[in-house]
């Protein structure tokens, strides 16, 4: 009897193991935020730090999970993008601008680091990519403070843009309203450092890299404050430079509330737009 029960109990288990055991696929489905919140989240990379790709393909994660309320910009800039201590590769990806925002978002704390929608999290404004997921979850669903719509004029010919941003405020917002736009690349084949990956691969596509800016790095005032339903029409423009691939270029822009008294330029909203169609 003793004997027969046990035999009833192994074969129960059996399968509860087999099965147990088995390796299911991670499936990433959109999430639709409750609002219309666009995300900014600057990360700090170079192609001599071997944890970056690390970085990178979480982002690509959290824009599948995110896909209409999240932009990214991989900013080259400090110690690991600097060719004179990582001779990694053809290109120099780093920019005026962005070794400028490097300190301006600083101190670096390691790589790879991001910075979501420029607010401080319990203290840290340069976040580890493991922390990214869950603030940019918050974040995303608080109401915009204002909202804004992204338009371009671009000749293909002498590679001129002019970007115009039209929007009003949802809220009533006080402090140093200022306007900043980026100019991306995508799809940059170049080396970087992968420790995942066994060293240095010399064929990684690099994404979302800051190239240029039609604005200043930390951005070009526009308003003191504003009350609800008052509106913003600003310009901007400048050139596309020749050597840069115009059908992977994109254009972001974003809103920020500066005030020098608190220390905080928080990001209220953000946008990205193809340089082409």
């Amino acid at each position: 009897m003793k004997i027969r029960t046990l035999k009833y109990i192994i074969l129960a288990i059996v399968p509860i193991l087999l099965f147990g055991c088995r390796e299911e696929r991670r499936v990433i489905s959109p999430i639709v935020p409750g609002g219309d919140r666009i995300i900014l989240l600057e990360e700090f990379t170079g192609k001599g730090c071997s944890n970056c790709p690390k970085g990178s393909r979480e982002i690509e994660n959290l824009l599948s999970l995110y896909p209409e309320n999240l932009v990214v910009v991989s900013i080259h800039a400090g110690f690991f993008a600097n060719p004179d201590f990582f001779k990694i590769g053809e290109h120099d990806l780093r920019t005026e601008e962005g070794e400028a925002l490097f300190d301006y978002l600083g101190p670096n704390s390691g790589y790879p680091a991001g910075v979501v929608d420029r607010t401080y999290f319990n203290g840290e404004l340069q976040l580890t990519a493991s922390a990214w997921a869950g603030y940019i979850g918050n974040e995303i669903e608080e109401d915009p403070l204002v909202e804004f719509q992204i338009s371009r004029d671009y000749n293909g010919q002498d590679r001129t843009i002019r970007v115009s941003l039209n929007g009003r405020a949802k809220a009533s917002v006080s402090g140093d309203l200022r306007a900043s736009v980026m100019i991306l690349e995508n799809g940059i084949v170049d080396a970087q450092d992968d420790f995942e990956a066994g060293g240095v691969v010399e064929d990684y596509v690099h994404k979302h890299v800051l190239r240029d800016m039609l604005t200043k790095f930390d951005g070009e005032s526009f308003a003191t404050d504003l009350l609800v339903g008052e509106a913003f029409d600003l310009e901007f423009s400048g050139t596309i430079d020749p050597d840069w691939n115009d059908s992977r270029i994109d254009i972001v822009a974003f809103i920020t509330n500066v005030k020098s008294g608190e220390g905080t330029f928080e990001v209220l909203q953000a946008g990205q737009l193809h340089l082409v169609d």
